[in-house]
């Protein structure tokens, strides 16, 4: 007799959804307390503002427009550096991580 689970297996497969970019099943994420710890060993320059944002398929690292603009030169350099460092860190992980902007309340 021959049962076929297919489907079966096709779901748990795909419980987490399809990555509409590659077609391939997509995978959990999650920011883990061990993610978090690698990400804090780094350093990080002074009066920066960063959030990791948790989205159903990706990680974001969200800057504010605000307190971006107060960096220059160097600094602003060392800040590029830093963010390129933990977007690198989360997708060793295999997360994708984006990056995202959030504008200034108020008008330049």
């Amino acid at each position: 007799m021959f049962i076929d689970k297919s489907s079966d297996k096709q779901k748990e497969h795909f419980k987490y959804g399809i990555n509409h970019w590659t077609g391939e099943p997509a995978k959990p994420v999650f920011y883990t307390e061990e993610m978090k710890k690698k990400v804090h060993q780094i350093k990080k320059p002074s009066l920066l503002l960063m959030d990791v944002v948790m989205y159903p398929d990706f990680l974001a690292l969200r800057l504010y427009e605000d307190n971006f603009l107060q960096f220059e030169g160097i600094k602003k350099e060392m800040v590029i550096d830093y963010v390129k460092k933990v977007k690198q860190l989360i997708e060793s992980y295999g997360v994708r991580c984006e990056l995202e902007g959030k504008p200034s309340e108020r008008v330049l």
